[in-house]
């Protein structure tokens, strides 16, 4: 089955970013259907959605004060509004997720927007890659799902520089608070923000919060880490 595709433009914080998603919920869940009884292993009914966290993060990144040009990892980059963000913020931006679509479809959408060199990578969290290190990693609404909090953390870990920081956006959920207890628990150091960029505590119901890791052996680093 092919995939039918429709096209938006998100203005987000005066910058334009267009892109294409799949046009309906229901054939992308039976295009997933589909994948799976043929055995493929990345099959995935919602990678194509435009998540709400994903606007509130390419903001965040293109609000941001970044002192230089980083390499970027987006995990579970879907259609990639938040790594096309990150490439008009000045940055070297990889998208990254289990779903082959959805790194496909994002590179694609970096391409409708000028940035033809715009690179992927497909692989899964209980398997990360090994073929590079990163100095900023990020992603959202990766959190719904608790069984797959400690394989994040590993993946984040071994793709991150050791003194490199994470994004992570969340929508609100309840399962978020286990993540942050969980990262404490093995030492890393967790900061929580809201969309205005004020420190907050748990996570309240459908409201954003941005939650921003450095690695355990960051933490006796020197502070510009």
């Amino acid at each position: 089955m092919t995939l039918q595709l429709t096209k938006r433009t998100l203005n987000i914080v005066g910058q334009n970013i267009t892109f294409e998603l799949p046009a309906s919920q229901d054939q992308l869940l039976a295009v997933a259907i589909e994948s799976e009884t043929s055995g493929a292993s990345d099959s995935d009914p919602y990678w194509g959605a435009l998540w709400e966290t994903s606007p509130k993060m390419a903001a965040m990144i293109l609000q941001h004060q970044w002192p230089k040009r980083l390499k970027m990892l987006e995990l579970g980059c879907g259609i990639g509004v938040t790594g096309i963000a990150a490439l008009f913020a000045g940055h070297e931006v990889t998208f990254s997720d289990h779903a082959r679509a959805a790194v496909r479809l994002a590179v694609y959408n970096a391409g409708l927007n000028g940035f033809q060199d715009a690179t992927g990578e497909v692989f899964d969290w209980q398997q990360p890659s090994k073929s590079f290190q990163y100095d900023f990693v990020f992603g959202s609404d990766v959190l719904y799902d608790t069984a797959h909090h400690q394989s994040l953390l590993n993946t984040v870990q071994q793709m991150l520089q050791d003194d490199g920081v994470a994004w992570i956006g969340e929508a609100g959920r309840a399962n978020a608070d286990r993540f942050v207890e969980l990262a404490n628990t093995q030492g890393w150091n967790v900061e929580t923000i809201d969309e205005h960029g004020q420190r907050t505590n748990a996570a309240q119901h459908t409201k954003f919060r941005l939650y921003i890791l450095k690695p355990p052996i960051c933490n006796a680093c020197p502070t510009e880490c």
